[in-house]
């Protein structure tokens, strides 16, 4: 097989070029397009599925607070918080405090509120198979920290609050800037941003004095705004059974979203190789805008339920057998550095988050699973609480799966950084490449690769007040 690394290399400076690539904008639109271009040159029938979004965008240049006159450096907005007019909104700054703010209190106001960054016990948010994890005791992330921090923008909103600086503490501004967080939530119609860390003591001044406030986040929105999905199917020998492979497509930097590498690797390799079960390859929109998608779950959910003779084994339906889900490839760890305050590469690769949803198709990660610096991969099974990524719709869908969705703390920010390491990246490939071979083959009985088991409903509840109460702990603390 010629060296794939070229081509990698080539993908990866793509992302590079278009940058941060939300859903429906032109540079995701771009990136989509290519991957229809790459599967239709491998010879398969591209379909696309039509999505439309609200959609809101606000450029860097858009977004700025000034205090008392003075500007205040910001980190990032909050997408999809809300648009203020192009001078912005003004009005008293007001710092509340507590878990539950009170917004009636900035009524008519700017208000501060402070979002601890949290560190999760890991046990809540990742289960293992042989009890090892490769995260350590807790799990931090700035995603997990701005879903669970409290804040309620809608509440905001009803109150008559003008507009939301979020204060980051406990997250290195390094970090904390240009953080695309949080990403699941609907339209708030509240113009909303973060603050990093080091200007808290600037803005508490601000609100002790009754300072002025003037908020800027000029953000365009565009009903309707199109974004597609695109698939293909590279038909099996013998009829009846499939393989999904899925990745996203919309992302914010080399990593975060990079799995369609993997997807058109095993894609050249179905179109040159024959296999006995159907492989569909599955490129799907709206990761960064699930409400637009769907309702419950991640955005695969969507593509699941518009395409259910390609996996629910109805009559005349294929029977998804099992899944691969491709994303985050080859991320490098990074760290601040404590004595100049940058953010960067350690040299070290970021702890694969590698999820396996049956204890069957665990082993078969253990075996064919490319080593890492002398090291197996640490195999996952989703915790009560959550599958992290676009494998979660497969677990709910009890179709058994292997997904890839390692976590650095920038997977969601615009960054301009080498975050991707290509031999790491090669060896993940490698590794899905000979999943998809083995799990193509029918001489692997689909009765071998095992029954996917969600948690109880009173096991996701138990597991849900220990969250809550650790979560609640910490704050507490904070």
């Amino acid at each position: 097989m010629q060296n794939p690394k070229p081509r990698y290399a080539a993908q990866l400076e793509q992302l590079t070029l278009l940058g941060m690539r939300s859903t429906g904008s032109a540079a995701h639109s771009e990136l989509v397009d290519t991957i229809a271009d790459e599967l239709a040159a491998l010879g398969l029938e591209v379909h696309r599925d039509g999505h439309v979004l609200d959609r809101w965008e606000a450029p860097e240049s858009a977004v700025s607070l000034e205090v008392g006159g003075e500007p205040i450096p910001l980190a990032s907005a909050w997408p999809y918080s809300g648009a203020t007019p192009a001078d912005g909104v003004t009005g008293r700054l007001v710092r509340l405090g507590g878990r539950r703010p009170r917004w009636a209190d900035a009524a008519g106001a700017i208000a501060v509120v402070e979002v601890p960054h949290l560190r999760v016990p890991s046990r809540f948010l990742v289960d293992s198979w042989d009890g090892s994890t490769a995260l350590g005791p807790t799990v931090s992330n700035p995603v997990l920290s701005a879903e669970l921090g409290g804040l309620d923008l809608a509440a905001a909103r009803a109150a008559g609050v003008l507009g939301v600086v979020a204060v980051w503490r406990g997250l290195p501004d390094a970090i904390a800037a240009g953080q695309y967080v949080p990403f699941t939530q609907p339209y708030h119609d509240l113009p909303a941003v973060w603050a990093p860390e080091s200007v808290s003591g600037r803005l508490r001044a601000g609100a002790s004095r009754g300072a002025t406030a003037r908020l800027r986040l000029v953000a365009a929105l565009t009903p309707a705004a199109p974004t597609d999905t695109v698939w293909a199917v590279s038909p099996g020998a013998v009829p009846g059974e499939s393989v999904l492979v899925i990745t996203h497509t919309d992302g914010s930097n080399e990593v975060e979203e990079n799995g369609h590498i993997g997807l058109l690797a095993l894609a050249r390799d179905a179109a040159g190789t024959a296999h006995d079960r159907t492989i569909v390859f599955a490129a799907v929109t709206g990761h960064l805008r699930i409400p637009a998608m769907t309702d419950h779950g991640q955005a695969t959910t969507a593509w699941l339920r518009d395409h259910p003779e390609l996996w629910d084994g109805r009559i005349g339906h294929l029977r998804a057998v099992a899944g691969l889900a491709i994303e985050h490839l080859g991320a490098r760890a990074f760290a601040v550095d404590p004595a100049t305050g940058d953010y960067g590469p350690t040299g070290a690769a970021e702890p694969e988050l590698l999820y396996a949803t049956t204890r069957e198709l665990a082993s078969l990660v253990r075996l064919v699973w490319p080593e890492r610096d002398g090291a197996s991969a640490t195999v996952a099974k989703p915790a009560p609480l959550i599958h992290f990524g676009e494998g979660e719709p497969l677990f709910e869908h009890r179709i058994p799966a292997i997904a890839l969705v390692t976590a650095p703390e920038y997977l969601l920010a615009e960054l301009d950084a080498p975050t991707v390491d290509l031999e790491t990246l090669a060896l993940q490939i490698d590794g899905f490449r000979e999943l998809q071979r083995r799990l193509a083959s029918t001489s692997l009985p689909a009765d071998a690769l095992g029954t996917v088991r969600p948690p109880s409903r009173l096991r996701r509840a138990v597991a849900a007040v220990c969250a809550l109460t650790a979560v609640r702990s910490q704050l507490r603390r904070d």
